[in-house]
């Protein structure tokens, strides 16, 4: 299907945009290459690439050829440059604060971790806290602040773009904490946010399991159960952008009360608050006050399991039962090529993914289990963080329909 769009310089950017993601996943590439893989005409491809070396933001290496072919001329491939751009990518969890600062081909330049609990500071105290953090991490990679472009922020929750605000936010509460309006000021950047589940798509698409893919889902495990859809090649947000809800899909138990209400969500059966619950009437308080009971319920868990406690065993298997029959939305749903199911602590995974593949399979269509891979893996605040970065980086790039350019072009 050909379509056609009547704005000259919205195809230009669209054109722009498809030209730097060819190059940015295959790292060095020929014009030819280029032409070939995005189907554009060598005309267009040689009049972009020439405004994106004046520009520079691209830079061009002159190979010799090898072989039969060594008297030809040289070949001339086209790359990034990796300091034409910064931008800064943030993760905020209840305990732990990480920024990164990637390069324009979202390389890793630094990172620092905060071990500061946010939850409980007010709006300004939040905002200093963070811009600190971000000034450390920018003076140990000695770069030129001048060329940091944006900022992205992960923060827990529902998260609106357009407005940059975030709701029932396992970090801030019900409180609405407009973090991205103060750095913004503070900073004079751009500030997106977004859900972690959607950065971790962006950042599992960019630099993960899911490169080149063009429908996959990514489950996370954090303080709730949540999703990033990655959908004809970008996140999938719904009509109201705040995407999908997967902790309130419904999975059974009417004595399940959710905290948005209803009962038998899933995060009423999966969420730290749920586990905790569970795991006080099943193994008592008391190993609610063990250290790790405190900090880390699911952590706690796992190392009762290993030292052979049958019902933390069966508190874990439950919990992959549960996020299975989750998956089996999914998979029955939109039958995606790759779910990634990203959980911590280390080595959680291992315990739930019997239970959960279990479940998944019994609750789905087979022929759509069949052509659906699971992955699974440990949820990483860098990948994370780079994943905000990124979320930056593709306005750089000039996507058409990132909120910047709508605005400009109104």
């Amino acid at each position: 299907m050909v379509v056609k769009i009547a704005d000259p310089l919205l195809m230009r950017e669209i054109n722009k945009y498809h030209v730097l993601e060819t190059i940015r996943c295959h790292g060095q590439i020929s014009r030819v290459e280029i032409a070939e893989r995005t189907l554009l005409s060598g005309t267009t491809v040689s009049a972009i690439t020439g405004a994106l070396i004046e520009e520079g933001l691209i830079q061009a290496t002159h190979t010799q050829p090898s072989g039969d072919a060594q008297r030809g001329r040289p070949r001339v491939l086209l790359g990034l440059v990796p300091d034409a751009a910064y931008v800064l990518g943030i993760k905020i969890s209840e305990a732990m604060t990480t920024v990164t600062l990637v390069d324009f081909r979202g390389e890793l330049v630094a990172t620092l971790q905060l071990p500061v609990r946010l939850a409980r500071q007010p709006a300004d105290v939040i905002a200093d806290l963070i811009e600190d953090a971000m000034d450390d991490c920018v003076t140990r990679s000695g770069i030129d602040r001048g060329r940091i472009r944006g900022i992205g922020i992960g923060v827990p929750g529902l998260v609106d773009p357009r407005s940059g605000r975030s709701y029932s936010s396992s970090v801030f509460g019900e409180r609405e904490v407009p973090i991205g309006a103060l750095l913004g000021e503070r900073t004079g950047l751009p500030v997106k946010l977004e859900k972690p589940a959607n950065l971790l798509a962006l950042a599992e698409s960019w630099f993960g399991h899911a490169q080149r893919e063009e429908d996959f889902a990514v489950v996370t495990l954090d303080q709730t159960a949540s999703v990033g859809l990655w959908m004809e090649t970008d996140v999938h947000r719904g009509a109201s952008t705040l995407g999908p809800t997967f902790g309130h899909l419904k999975v059974g138990g009417a004595d399940a009360i959710c905290e948005c209400g209803q009962a038998g969500c899933l995060n009423a059966h999966v969420s730290d608050a749920a586990l905790r619950r569970q795991a006080a009437a099943a193994l008592g308080a008391g190993f609610l006050e063990t250290p790790l009971g405190r900090t880390n319920i699911r952590a706690a868990l796992a190392e009762a399991c290993r030292a052979g406690n049958e019902g933390a065993r069966a508190l874990i298997e439950r919990q992959g039962e549960m996020v299975g029959i989750g998956v089996s939305h999914i998979i029955n749903l939109i039958n995606p090529e790759k779910i990634i199911i990203a959980f911590e602590p280390e080595g959680y995974g291992e315990l739930v993914e019997p239970a959960l593949r279990a479940a998944a399979a019994a609750n789905s269509f087979r022929t759509h289990y069949a052509s659906t891979e699971l992955i699974f893996h440990t949820l990483d605040d860098q990948l994370w963080a780079r994943g905000a970065a990124a979320l930056m980086l593709r306005d750089i790039y000039s996507a058409p329909w990132a909120t910047n350019y709508q605005e400009e072009n109104q």
